[in-house]
């Protein structure tokens, strides 16, 4: 970790109840190869210890700092990490998740090389709470599996080709893999906290029309896929994805004419998994067609 005043990187970490998953957590930061960092923990009102764990990392750590907040969610945590990091670049990662040991300069080589860049992220493997793998991240999404397959073989960072259609055709990017520009971040004025839902797909989108985005197909990030996680409201994320859409359609339009189709496959999909849970047949084939006369 640095010992200067000013690290190059700040690792925002917002933390609700993970005090499970923390040494674990820190571990993964510590066997990085890259080690211009400070590390800021928002406790977004914990209830299991992991207030009091923090407090006294944050009083023998100097490079270690704890924000404390009330249940304002994730992005909201997020943005009061930001507002007081001190480094030029910032990494997102969640409490429950990980990192890979050259996760953090294989990001910073690239974005230091290339300066319009303001967004990377990682390719990323999901695991279950007994570390067995689940899937990488990209297979999930066949219209980026695609365009990775037509790209050269190169696992090296790489800039993405109309990277705001492809972010708005795919929400491809998990957020413990994030590798931000903190002056674009707060330019953009980061997580949208009166979204219900989907806060981080408009963040990438709004990242995505301010400068470069770049990604690796290679794996530098675990995704814990964790029992009892709470399901999403499929509600809230319809609603949230129509807002999303609209801000950002004619971006990704002039990028890619079909963009709008994919998001509509998207609603579709969702009104269909609402359906199924809760209405039955009927409900479900009247949303089908209402998500393409209405929307």
């Amino acid at each position: 970790m640095t010992s200067n005043t000013n690290p190059t990187v700040s690792i925002v970490i917002p933390n609700f109840n993970c005090l499970a998953y923390l040494p674990q957590c820190l571990q993964s930061i510590a066997q990085q190869t890259y080690t211009d960092y400070e590390i800021l923990f928002v406790d977004d009102g914990s209830t299991d210890g992991s207030r009091e764990y923090l407090t006294e990392l944050s009083n023998t750590h100097s490079h270690i700092s704890l924000i404390l907040s009330e249940r304002g969610g994730p992005g909201a945590a997020r943005n009061l990490g930001v507002a007081q990091a001190r480094g030029e670049w910032i990494a997102f990662l969640d409490a429950d998740d990980l990192w890979t040991h050259s996760k953090l300069a294989e990001q910073v080589g690239f974005m230091r090389n290339h300066p319009d860049c303001v967004l990377s992220f990682t390719n990323y493997e999901h695991i279950n709470e007994s570390n067995e793998f689940i899937i990488p991240c990209f297979q999930y999404w066949p219209e980026f599996q695609r365009y990775i397959e037509s790209q050269s073989e190169s696992i090296d960072y790489q800039l993405l080709t109309n990277a705001t259609a492809m972010l708005f055709k795919e929400n491809i990017v998990g957020t413990s893999s994030v590798m931000c520009r903190r002056d674009a971040y707060l330019q953009v004025q980061g997580f949208d906290c009166e979204l219900p839902s989907a806060s981080d797909w408009d963040l990438w989108l709004k990242l995505s029309e301010a400068g470069g985005v770049a990604f690796t197909n290679e794996i530098r990030m675990h995704y814990l896929m964790r029992q009892g996680s709470v399901s999403s409201n499929v509600p809230k994320r319809i609603e949230a994805m129509k807002t999303i859409a609209q801000r950002h359609v004619s971006f990704a339009q002039a990028q890619c004419s079909k963009a709008q189709r994919f998001v509509d496959e998207r609603l579709m999909d969702a009104y269909c998994e609402y359906a199924t849970q809760n209405k039955g047949y009927f409900y479900r084939t009247a949303k089908h067609v209402q998500t393409f006369i209405t929307y």
